[in-house]
């Protein structure tokens, strides 16, 4: 234990606990099994450099799913109807308090005001190139906090990928700041497990939070994870991620107690048919994509569309299908075949469920494409913990590091027996990852309201056009539901 880490800590919750064996004992439990503590040591100049590569290497494969014009040469949805809107024609303090169907947005406002101080040819690249970075930033964030759960970095980056290249909901999320809280939602289920011991991570996850929670209402379904993260450690650092959490979300339940929302509050879903969805939709398109699917079953609006279904019958299979699949990851773990982390899978899974119902449940009944991403995210991590494999990624029970873990990635007893059980025990992950690799090729390439869109460029042409006509204040620009009004003083 460094130093350091050390400075962090307060007394102990067992200690505080004194009379209390129950909750002392919840408290080991949990730090031992659910929030461990991350390896001592700061990273060397070769991790740092394979994080950045790592990251920039994710912003660039999610920017470049876009197809037609590409991300970084349009605007849609809100990024284009609200957060550039605002910043072209509102003061910068204005926009950024301005809510937003009952919330606030932020670090998307924030981003958004930083780009409208460049040409305006460059504000929807700088804009997308924000929000793609986003997407690898709580990617490495996963991979970071994975370690002491996944150990492998082959495990780590399957968790951590699939932020870049989710196979779902690219009908209305696709490289734009005003959905990256869905991917954030899978982020700070990663942040509320990990404990950081360098400074800079204990500085880092704080401000992660902090932003995270002041641009969504979202992150209030977490709270049960922030209750079990303070019994499970009362360090500096969680206790400032529990207060930026807090603080954050205090901020967006101002919009609704001073009557500043201009989002109905008069809608209800049953969670039983929520649930219902979650496994027709969620599992499914998780785990086959959304194109086999059928598609998102909306458009970019949000309202329904038909499913495009040429044969029922294998519709119906890839649903049962994927059920099953899931069951049987759940049987391959029990056999003993894998080294599952069941607090890890079962936490998961459960979240994956409960993020799905909260999204839904005081909204229309209607499965957005956007509440699919988070819940299919988690399944992933609560699949790839239950076919963690034995061997050199085997669970938490040899001796050699703090709450009896492995020191790096020191083989488990019984690894020496031969190749061939190790081999068989990758299998099942392996498999996992090829199916979601494949489903992910499948799915790479993104067909929306976005890339059918006219390049940016060709806006601020035709602005600079009009704009030379007498008496022209502003052109507007409009595509599907949303529209720009452009300042003829900025072309």
């Amino acid at each position: 234990m460094t130093g350091q880490t050390k400075g962090d800590e307060l007394p102990p919750l067992a200690e505080a606990a004194a009379g209390r064996p129950g909750l002392a004992s919840l408290s080991g439990w949990l730090g031992s099994t659910l929030f461990r503590q991350s390896a001592a040591g700061r990273p060397s100049w070769r991790q740092l450099l394979a994080g950045v590569l790592l990251a920039a290497a994710g912003t660039a494969v999610s920017l470049a799913r876009t197809a037609g014009p590409g991300s970084l040469n349009t605007t849609w949805i809100e990024d284009a109807g609200n957060f550039l809107q605002d910043a072209l024609h509102q003061p910068v303090m204005t926009t950024i308090t301005t809510q937003m169907n009952g919330y606030y947005d932020v670090v998307p406002r924030v981003v958004t005001a930083i780009a409208v101080a460049f040409p305006l040819a460059w504000v929807p690249g700088i804009m997308s190139a924000c929000a793609a970075a986003e997407y690898a930033l709580f990617g490495l964030i996963v991979y970071i906090a994975s370690g002491p759960q996944l150990r492998s970095p082959w495990l780590r980056l399957l968790a951590a990928a699939p932020v870049c290249v989710v196979p779902l909901g690219y009908t209305q999320v696709n490289n734009d700041l005003a959905t990256v809280q869905f991917i954030a939602l899978y982020g700070l289920f990663w942040l509320l497990l990990w404990r950081p011991v360098t400074r800079a991570g204990q500085l880092a996850a704080p401000l992660v939070m902090l932003g995270a929670t002041l641009s969504s209402i979202l992150p209030l379904l977490l709270a049960p994870l922030v209750a079990a993260r303070l019994v499970a450690d009362r360090s500096k650092t969680s206790i400032a991620v529990a207060v930026c959490w807090a603080a954050g979300l205090l901020a967006q339940g101002s919009v609704q107690w001073r009557g500043l929302s201009n989002r109905s509050s008069k809608m209800y879903t049953s969670p039983l048919w929520i649930g219902g969805q979650y496994l027709t939709r969620v599992v499914p398109r998780a785990l086959f994509g959304e194109r086999a699917l059928g598609g998102s079953g909306t458009n970019g609006e949000g309202s329904p569309v038909p499913l495009r279904i040429p044969n029922v019958a294998i519709h119906d299979a890839l649903i049962c299908g994927a059920c099953a699949i899931v069951v049987l990851v759940v049987v391959i773990a029990l056999a003993g075949r894998t080294a599952p982390t069941w607090p890890l899978a079962v936490t998961a899974l459960v979240f994956s469920v409960v993020l799905f119902v909260g999204e839904i449940v005081d909204n229309l009944t209607i499965v957005q494409p956007r509440y699919v991403i988070a819940p299919a995210l988690l399944l992933y991590t609560a699949i790839v913990a239950m076919l963690r494999p034995r061997g050199r990624a085997d669970d938490a029970s040899t001796p050699g590091g703090p709450n009896a873990e492995p020191v790096g990635d020191a083989p488990a007893a019984g690894a020496s027996r031969g190749t061939w059980p190790a081999v068989a025990s990758w299998l099942p992950v392996t498999v996992f990852a090829l199916l979601l690799a494949v489903v992910a090729g499948f799915n790479y390439r993104v067909i929306n309201n976005r890339s059918e869109s006219p390049p940016w460029t060709a806006v601020v042409a035709a602005a600079a056009h009009e704009c030379q006509k007498p008496g022209m204040g502003d052109y507007v620009y409009r595509h599907a539901w949303w529209r720009v009004q452009i300042p003829c003083s900025r072309v």
